[in-house]
């Protein structure tokens, strides 16, 4: 049996794979910031969707300054 890519995440498993809580996730969904899909009573995020929310948030800046 050979193993392959998921095309898809769970809500733990997207929220898992982009480092933040199933809360977030959630929370963007409602928002419409991040595509999901249904099958039954399964929520679906495919790689796709999570990728392009990854790289449509705001780029960070440092704030560090030297003492």
């Amino acid at each position: 049996m050979s193993q392959h890519e998921p095309i898809a995440y769970s809500i733990p498993d997207a929220a898992d794979a982009a480092g933040v809580g199933k809360s977030k996730i959630y929370s963007e969904i409602a928002a419409g910031n991040l595509r999901a899909r249904k099958m039954g009573s399964r929520t679906l995020i495919l790689i796709e969707d999570l990728k392009a929310w990854l790289a449509n948030l705001p780029e960070a800046t440092c704030t560090f300054t030297k003492p």
